[in-house]
C-alpha cells in the first residue's frame, strides 16, 4: 500500500521519458540531493562497462536536465527570514506561485501522488523556503492520512462518516513546491458535534488524528497532546468554527429525538402524525402557532375567510411542514431552524399566517413558494396584529 514515506521518495529520483508524440524530453519533478550521488554511482557503471567493450560505437550526446525558471515555482513578496548558514542557509517566504496559482503558509493543499494513476494527498503548508545555491523552491508540509493509508488494526473502534473522512497527523516532510496540485478545504469538527453539510461547507472531514509513530488513531479531546500541540487543534477547531458556525451537538440531538413525547391528540385524530417525534413536535407547535387566527366555534363571523379550528388548519399545516422537510431532509438542523423561525413568526403577526391558511402562500415544493415564505419570515419588521384582536376568534 502506499504511504506517505513513499511519497517523499519521488523526491529522490530522476527520472526521464520520451514523449511519443512530441519527441520531447519530459523531466518528472524529482530534484532531490540524493539524486546527485545515483548519478554519480550511475556513471561509474556506465565506465566500467564501456571499458570491456572493445567495439566502437559513435558517442551519444549527453542529456542534460535543465529546468526553465518560468516553469518553476516562484516565491511571492519578500524574504520574512534566514536560517542556517553556508551551503545550508535558507531564504524564507510566506508565499510561492506556480502555474498562476498563489499559495501561502498554513495553506491546506493537495500534493501529487506517486504516480499519475494514484489520488493526491492533502496536507498543509508549514515553511516555504529555498535553500541554499540550488535555487529551487521546497516546502515542508504536515499530511493527512487517509483511512485507507492506516492499516485496519490501528483504527480501533473507529467509524467511517464517508468519502470526506481524513486523519490529522504532526507527521511532516520535505518536498517540491512544484508538487502542489492545488488548494483544498478541510474541515476540524469535534467528534460530538454534527459534520457540516456537504452542499453548504464543501470540503474534507477531520475529526481523529492519527499518531503515525505510536500507530493509534487519537481523539482531539484526548488529554497525552503536549501544550503545542494542543494548542494546533484549538486553532484548527477555532479556524472552521469561525467558517462553518456553530455546529450542533450530536448527543444533545439525540437526546432530544429519543425524549419521550406525549402525541398530538389533533395530529392523530386527523391521522396525520409522520412517526418522527421530531417532526411530529414541530407539526403541534405549527399548529398552535396559527391557531390564534382560527376561529374555534361553527359560528362564522361576517366578513373576511376565517377558517375554522382545526380542520381548516390541520390539513394545511401538515403540507408545510411536508415540504420543509422534503426540502431540507438532509439537513435537519436547518429544518428545525426554519421550522422555529415559522412559529415565531405566526405567534408574532397574523400576516404570514393569514396568508397559508387563507391558500395566498400555497406550500407547494416545485414552485417558488417555499422560497418567498423563507423570505417572509426574515423580512423586518412584520406587521404585528393588535394584541387585543389576536386571539382565538368565536
Amino acid at each position: 500500500m502506499f504511504t506517505k514515506e513513499m511519497l517523499t521518495e519521488q523526491f529522490s529520483q530522476v527520472l526521464i521519458s520520451k514523449d511519443e508524440d512530441s519527441g520531447k524530453d519530459i523531466v518528472s519533478l524529482s530534484r532531490s540531493e540524493d539524486s546527485k550521488d545515483n548519478a554519480e554511482q550511475t556513471v561509474r557503471k556506465q565506465t566500467m562497462q564501456k571499458n570491456k567493450n572493445t567495439e566502437k560505437r559513435p558517442m551519444e550526446k549527453k542529456k542534460e536536465l535543465q529546468w526553465k525558471r518560468e516553469n518553476c515555482a516562484q516565491p511571492v513578496g519578500k524574504v520574512i527570514k534566514f536560517t542556517g548558514t553556508g551551503p545550508k542557509k535558507k531564504w524564507h517566504y510566506k508565499k510561492f506561485e506556480f502555474h498562476g496559482r498563489k499559495y501561502g503558509l498554513e495553506d491546506s493543499v493537495l500534493v501529487m501522488g506517486e504516480s499519475a494513476d494514484q489520488k493526491p494527498y492533502a496536507a498543509i503548508i508549514k515553511d516555504i523556503y529555498i535553500k541554499g545555491k540550488e535555487g529551487y523552491m521546497k516546502l515542508v508540509v504536515q499530511w493527512f492520512y487517509r483511512p485507507e493509508d492506516v492499516d485496519e488494526e490501528y483504527l480501533g473502534k473507529w467509524e467511517s462518516k464517508g468519502a470526506r473522512d481524513l486523519f490529522y497527523s504532526f507527521h511532516r516532510d520535505e518536498v517540491f513546491a512544484e508538487s502542489v496540485k492545488h488548494n483544498c478545504i478541510v474541515h476540524f469538527v469535534p467528534d460530538n458535534k454534527k459534520v457540516p453539510n456537504r452542499r453548504e461547507h464543501p470540503g474534507f472531514i477531520v475529526q481523529n488524528l492519527y499518531d503515525f509513530v505510536k500507530k493509534k488513531l487519537r481523539k482531539f479531546t484526548d488529554n497525552d497532546f503536549n501544550k503545542q500541540q494542543k494548542h494546533e487543534i484549538d486553532i484548527l477547531l477555532a479556524q472552521t468554527m469561525s467558517r462553518v458556525g456553530d455546529l450542533p451537538d450530536i448527543e444533545k440531538e439525540h437526546n432530544i429525538t429519543m425524549k419521550p413525547r406525549r402525541l398530538s391528540p389533533i395530529l392523530e385524530k386527523f391521522g396525520m402524525l409522520t412517526g418522527n417525534l421530531d417532526r411530529d413536535n414541530r407539526l403541534d407547535e405549527l399548529l398552535k402557532a396559527v391557531k390564534h387566527k382560527c376561529r374555534v366555534t361553527e359560528k362564522k363571523q361576517a366578513g373576511d375567510y376565517d377558517p375554522f379550528w382545526p380542520d381548516d388548519a390541520v390539513p394545511v399545516v401538515c403540507a408545510l411542514e411536508h415540504v420543509l422537510f422534503e426540502s431540507f431532509a438532509e439537513d435537519m438542523p436547518k429544518y428545525n431552524n426554519i421550522s422555529k423561525e415559522l412559529v415565531d413568526t405566526f405567534k408574532s403577526s397574523q400576516v404570514l399566517a393569514e396568508r397559508i391558511l387563507n391558500g395566498e402562500l400555497k406550500p407547494e415544493q416545485n414552485g417558488h413558494t417555499l422560497d418567498e415564505i423563507t423570505t417572509v419570515i426574515k423580512e423586518s419588521p412584520l406587521k404585528s396584529d393588535d394584541p387585543s384582536t389576536s386571539g382565538p376568534k368565536v
